[in-house]
């Protein structure tokens, strides 16, 4: 029985990627807190420096720790290889600027976290890595196309609506015109949605979020699904062809089943190097052993939260996707059956005044920005996270100064909405 792909998914949550140390019989995943990695030989380090054999020389490019983490979030997306880098922003540019150079095009999602938006957008300014803005909706996707696109980059759920995207219609298109799809799967982790299931190739992290579960961390992952065919293809140079810094090797002969991660890697980190401290990794692993349990809490308490938001008179719009109110239920219950997660957000009557009053009465919720801990959190979009996008991306995402994120953390429901009542009244 394989444990990375012959086991349920809590067995892989808490087991993938991991074996007791050969040295000590240490069960958890030791903290390997090394700069350096000593080598048998000259020739040794030579090897491994010329990426003709496998070994670690330097953490800023991988860490015995790191790797494990890397093993485990790939196995439970259904991919090759993981990347774990800095933080999810850090994963996003190394992803982008694997695939894209200056004067290269690709097509964007409209609705996207704000910090991806504005990394987005900046590299546009500086780089000029061109994005043909679409909504994530098949048709405006397909419409967005050129014969110049060399990605389409999409979330899977949106941050912060929460509303769940078509991603296998999005997939076929990506697929008929032979483009690499890439998703964000920060808002459902791999416990309520797996992207390449449904035809994505490379999925990004956030693993600040519900990797580790209660905000104690920064961090990013990234996965190579291994399903996109980049032999040959000189729309990704450094991907498919040679890398004369390392005698001429091409990733796409070198390492066949994932390419992409190991540029990813030569470019990403050991050239950027936004790397992962050993320890952060660890405490993901420790993380990811308790996902499915707190996704299922998580769902369970944000739908009693969001019935709770629709029916009160002070609010006139909750965009929880499992709302039978909502217009893209039918998608949601589709590709995500066990629940769409916990993010959503709802606008109350008034303004930025009610908005006020509302949050600081209350006791249980936190007022910051950040998702995905065991707490609940509320924030105010238009003056945090989206506060540098224009009015028109705001009408776009439908946020307006009466808007609150939430994100429905672990506690007790009966406490949420008590809390809630109390600080409406």
């Amino acid at each position: 029985m394989s444990i990375e792909t012959e086991t349920g998914f809590a067995t892989r949550a808490i087991h993938a990627g991991s074996v007791p140390d050969p040295t000590t019989g240490a069960r958890a995943t030791p903290i390997y807190q090394t700069n350096g990695f000593q080598f048998d030989s000259v020739e040794h380090g030579a090897e491994i420096f010329a990426l003709r054999k496998q070994g670690f020389a330097y953490s800023r490019a991988s860490n015995p720790t790191n790797a494990t983490l890397e093993r485990r979030i790939a196995s439970l997306e259904g991919g090759e290889t993981g990347i774990a880098v800095a933080s999810g922003q850090s994963a996003w540019l190394i992803v982008m600027l694997t695939l894209l150079a200056s004067g290269d095009e690709y097509v964007g999602s409209r609705l996207l976290f704000g910090g991806s938006l504005g990394l987005m957008k900046r590299l546009e300014q500086r780089l000029n890595i061109i994005c043909r803005w679409a909504m994530p909706t098949p048709a405006s996707i397909q419409a967005a196309i050129t014969p110049r696109t060399k990605a389409i980059i999409i979330e899977t759920v949106i941050n912060p609506t929460g509303e769940v995207v078509d991603l296998p219609a999005i997939a076929m298109i990506a697929k008929a015109h032979n483009i690499p799809l890439v998703v964000d799967n920060t808002l459902a982790s791999p416990a309520l949605l797996r992207p390449i299931e449904h035809g994505a190739n490379i999925v990004i992290h956030s693993a600040s979020k519900f990797t580790i579960g209660n905000g104690t961390a920064i961090g990013g992952l990234v996965v190579d699904g291994g399903n996109f065919n980049f032999k040959d293809d000189k729309r990704y140079p450094l991907i498919s062809e040679s890398w004369e810094e390392y005698d001429g090797i091409v990733l796409t002969e070198a390492v066949p089943k994932a390419p992409f991660a190991a540029a990813c890697r030569l470019m990403g980190m050991k050239e950027l190097g936004p790397s992962m401290a050993p320890i952060l990794a660890f405490m993901f692993l420790n993380g990811l052993e308790t996902l499915p349990l707190r996704m299922a809490k998580h769902v369970e308490n944000a739908g009693k939260v969001a019935e709770f938001l629709e029916a009160h008179p002070k609010f006139t719009h909750v965009s929880y996707p499992y709302l039978k109110s909502s217009p893209t239920r039918d998608t949601a219950l589709r590709i995500c059956p066990n629940g769409a997660g916990c993010i959503f957000m709802a606008t109350m009557n008034g303004g930025r005044k009610e908005v006020n009053t509302f949050i600081s009465k209350l006791k249980v919720f936190s007022h910051l920005v950040n998702i995905g801990e065991s707490r609940s959190l509320v924030s105010h979009p238009a003056s945090t996270t989206h506060r540098t996008l224009p009015l028109e991306d705001h009408k776009i995402f439908g946020i307006t100064e009466g808007t609150i994120r939430f994100s429905v953390g672990l506690e007790d429901a009966e406490d949420l909405l008590r809390d809630l009542s109390e600080a409406l009244a």
